[in-house]
């Protein structure tokens, strides 16, 4: 369930309207539509911001995983029309246990604080390693590192537990064509995404996505997966508009 939120990796450069809301159908090679993910941006007239993923799975993959949901959230403020998170959280639960992690944020200390519950089992403690943006975040302020079309390599709390590094590649040529053959779409731009780390059988869980005109992901694959295929998150529905 994790991979829906990341292959959904849902960018957007388009921050001017108060909100913005999309949702994605997740399939699964054999499987088809493994689960439903809807994403909101909110931004705020005090120049704070919320945004939230609810992902659920639906159909045989609700049997399998025991009606498993995943919420993610980041919650903070808004600088010169850039993000910045105080808090990330991340509810994952089932019908028999609900897990939380919250992620505060301590910028001026470079130090972000994991707070983790389990059930009734609660313990905090400093994270690994301290990143200025969660992967929502990241996401969204995309456009500050896409000026020139360049690989990146950027880092947030929510990618993997290492150290967050996540790199973003832009293939040219004979890569380009790949990538369009495997989406199946020849418009809008074209990127590969590395998560470094191990989703399934991919070890470095690296997404092929298309970004559509209006700056939201369009389409995204994570390529043969086990024995079944591909993952691929499209999207189904957008709004976006003042509130």
């Amino acid at each position: 369930m994790k991979t829906i939120i990341l292959v959904l990796a849902l960018f957007s450069q388009l921050l001017s309207a108060k909100t913005l809301s999309a949702s994605y159908e997740v399939s699964f090679g054999v499987f088809q539509t493994m689960g439903i993910a809807d994403a909101r941006l909110e931004l705020n007239d005090d120049q704070t911001y919320r945004i939230r993923i609810d992902a659920r799975t639906t159909g045989l993959a609700k049997v399998l995983s025991n009606n498993r949901t995943e919420t993610y959230e980041s919650r903070g403020i808004v600088r010169d029309g850039k993000l910045i998170p105080n808090v990330y959280t991340k509810v994952r639960k089932t019908n028999s246990s609900v897990t939380v992690k919250t992620y505060t944020f301590d910028h001026p200390n470079k130090t972000v604080w994991k707070e983790s519950l389990k059930d009734s089992e609660q313990s905090r403690e400093e994270n690994e390693f301290y990143a200025s943006e969660d992967i929502l975040t990241l996401f969204f302020n995309i456009k500050y590192y896409m000026k020139t079309p360049q690989n990146l390599t950027l880092y947030a709390i929510g990618g993997n537990g290492k150290d967050g590094r996540i790199d973003i590649l832009y293939p040219r040529g004979k890569a380009l064509e790949t990538v369009k053959k495997t989406l199946d779409l020849q418009s809008g731009d074209f990127l590969q995404v590395v998560l470094n780390d191990r989703i399934f059988s991919s070890a470095n869980g690296e997404l092929q996505i298309n970004l559509a005109s209006d700056g939201l992901c369009e389409k995204a694959v994570l390529e043969d997966v086990l024995l079944f295929g591909d993952i691929v998150g499209q999207r189904i529905h957008s709004d976006q508009g003042s509130r």
